[in-house]
């Protein structure tokens, strides 16, 4: 009997796939969310959906993790990340995005850590 290998092709969601998926979970419109993060409707039709883009601000991903309350890297990778890593990072730097890229840009703290 010969064996049959199965490959499972993973998928990543990218993250406004992640939101989507989120409000959807949730029963949420767009504009009740925007209006839930003090945000245009217009800007959360931005980020949600495949080619949905990722905020500029990294204060705007904080209260997405917040209010639905999930980590940052959920809300990002859409997998849990049990160091907290990303966390850890915007707490220390400033989030640059574009259309095919991020770049993180570590913010210098003074000694009494701000």
């Amino acid at each position: 009997m010969e064996k049959k290998l199965i490959i499972k092709k993973v998928m990543k969601k990218s993250f406004g796939e992640i939101l989507q998926s989120l409000c959807k979970r949730n029963e949420l419109t767009q504009k009740e969310l925007a209006k839930a993060i003090s945000v245009s409707p217009k800007t959360i039709q931005e980020w949600i959906g495949k080619s949905g883009r990722i905020p500029r601000d990294p204060r705007h991903l904080k209260k997405l993790a917040n209010y639905f309350d999930i980590s940052l890297h959920y809300l990002l990778f859409g997998e849990d990340d049990p160091q907290h890593l990303i966390e850890d990072i915007l707490d220390k730097s400033e989030i640059h995005t574009g259309l095919y890229e991020i770049t993180i840009k570590k913010v210098k703290v003074n000694k009494d850590g701000q």
